[in-house]
């Protein structure tokens, strides 16, 4: 009569959802004998029966929730029996695990039993003895840094007559005096007048001593073909000043305009709001263990045995991942009492049988989101 009144209760409170206990009332004491996972539910098929006992509720929210009465939809770990969202990696009481890697644990027990052994991996073996340090492998940030790629300068241009590939502007050389192509050194036909003339250059004087004009030469009046050693033609004398000076295409800097300086990188993605839920998961962690959340925790101790301290970060951490739900203190209590069991049957010269397959898995990458 008690459990018909009950259910009617449960009936009346949330008329526009049907217990499916009420087809069959004793389906929510009999155990799940072997759990499984639903894909499309993303969820373990005994996650309320477990989630009822272990999870800090009154006692007619319990039964909501065993009988599937609830009004709202809880946290997406609590549907797999995983109440600190721990990554897969093979764990102990593993059956599946969603799109995103959550375990799903066959039991809420073994959930817990993983986490209390996954944070003394984390603080004994990779020296994570922080609730910063922790947190920032259990629950990393989801956001990267991006840099746009930045422009490519423009490459100088090199000229033909550069030197080891210098810009023009770098390989302009000082002028060398060239010699005349059109006297002959020694005259023509090696007389004594040619000689002379090609001595002493144009109007009988010395090209050795005499100093060079400085103004501009004045053309000559054309002569015969026989002496056109001794006079110049415009045309020639424009091509020997050519030879003697570089042409203004040559001596011309590089004025190019400068490439515009490098500008900072963009697209740089915005993590502050990743790094500021890191930092208040980390001080929720701390929260009546330690002072701040870059202190030691004491999880463990020298020896590596689990102290009271572990039960209440255990805790705290499952308020984050689960929250506002909140696992038992029983639970933790008995995950914490088989890890120290644990490592007591492997401290001990007989017991060196084969460690669970839990403990001889590898960390994963992270175990929290």
């Amino acid at each position: 009569m008690l459990i018909e009144a009950l259910l009617t209760m449960l009936a009346v409170a949330a008329p526009h959802k049907a217990p499916a206990a009420i087809v069959a009332p004793w389906s929510m004491f009999a155990a799940t004998p072997s759990p499984a996972y639903q894909p499309q539910a993303r969820a373990v098929d005994n996650w309320r029966f477990e989630s009822a006992l272990a999870l800090e509720m009154a006692p007619l929210a319990a039964i909501r929730r065993a009988l599937g009465a609830e009004a709202g939809e809880p946290a997406r770990c609590v549907k797999l029996n995983n109440y600190w969202c721990i990554k897969s990696a093979g764990w102990n009481g593993e059956i599946a695990a969603d799109a995103d890697g959550h375990v799903a644990f066959a039991s809420a027990e073994e959930g817990a039993a993983v986490a209390a052994l996954l944070l003394r991996r984390y603080y004994v073996n990779y020296g994570r003895r922080t609730a910063r340090a922790i947190v920032e492998r259990w629950a990393p940030a989801q956001c990267s840094l991006v840099f746009a790629p930045a422009a490519r300068r423009p490459v100088a241009a090199v000229s033909p007559d550069s030197i080891l590939g210098k810009p023009r502007a770098m390989a302009r050389m000082s002028p060398q005096r060239v010699a005349p192509m059109g006297l002959a050194p020694r005259g023509i036909q090696n007389t004594l007048r040619s000689r002379w003339l090609a001595a002493h250059g144009r109007g009988g004087v010395n090209l050795k001593t005499a100093r060079r004009p400085l103004g501009k030469p004045v053309d000559l009046l054309p002569a015969p073909s026989i002496m056109a050693g001794v006079s110049e033609l415009p045309a020639r004398r424009e091509k020997l000043a050519e030879l003697i000076e570089p042409s203004p295409r040559t001596i011309v800097a590089d004025l190019s305009p400068s490439p515009a300086p490098r500008s900072p990188p963009a697209g740089v993605s915005n993590c502050a709001g990743e790094l500021a839920r890191i930092a208040t998961y980390a001080a929720t962690i701390a929260q009546g263990v330690v002072g701040g959340a870059n202190e030691d925790l004491a999880l463990f101790t020298a020896a590596g045995a689990p102290t009271e301290n572990l039960a209440k970060v255990m805790a705290n951490m499952a308020a984050v991942e689960i929250g506002p739900a909140r696992p038992r203190d029983a639970l933790i209590r008995i995950a914490v009492a088989q890890l120290r069991q644990l490592l007591e049957g492997s401290a001990k010269p007989a017991g060196d049988a084969t460690p669970t397959a839990a403990a001889a898995q590898p960390p994963p990458a992270h175990a929290g989101r």
